[in-house]
């Protein structure tokens, strides 16, 4: 029996908020910006409650920012970390055929790369990184 080969079906956006399941604003987009919107106004809405269209006061809006950092955007109130978070994840299927023809010249592509690269024992490797001792006793 053969392992199951796979390959990338889609890449998506999940939002989701850290240490928190109850919150409604876990799930996946299409599209990063779309993302982005959504759990920040879900977030704003489970922190702050949405105002009303009737509403005569109107209350202040909470200054939310994202910042992309670690491959991951966080959405950020006042500077401060909300712990919601947008990040890209993968879904996969089974490969083709042609995919797996096709991931397996990739492979030897890079194996042969790897291997026309000059091969030094380790012994060399590790003296060519010790400090030179005469200029040391200098």
């Amino acid at each position: 029996m053969s392992t199951l080969r796979l390959a990338r079906a889609l890449a998506v956006y999940a939002a989701w908020w850290e240490d928190n399941d109850m919150w409604d604003g876990n799930a996946v987009y299409v599209d990063l910006d779309t993302a982005k919107t959504h759990a920040a106004w879900d977030y704003e809405g489970y922190e702050y409650g949405h105002p009303d269209e009737d509403d005569e006061e109107a209350r202040p809006r909470p200054n939310l920012t994202w910042v992309e950092e670690h491959g991951s955007w966080h959405l950020m109130e006042d500077g401060k970390s909300t712990l919601v978070q947008v990040s890209e994840t993968s879904i996969w299927r089974a490969a083709t055929p042609r995919e797996i023809e096709e991931q397996d010249a990739l492979t030897a592509v890079e194996e042969a790369a790897r291997a026309a690269r000059p091969q030094l024992p380790m012994r060399e490797a590790l003296e060519a990184l010790r400090p030179n001792r005469e200029i040391a006793t200098r």
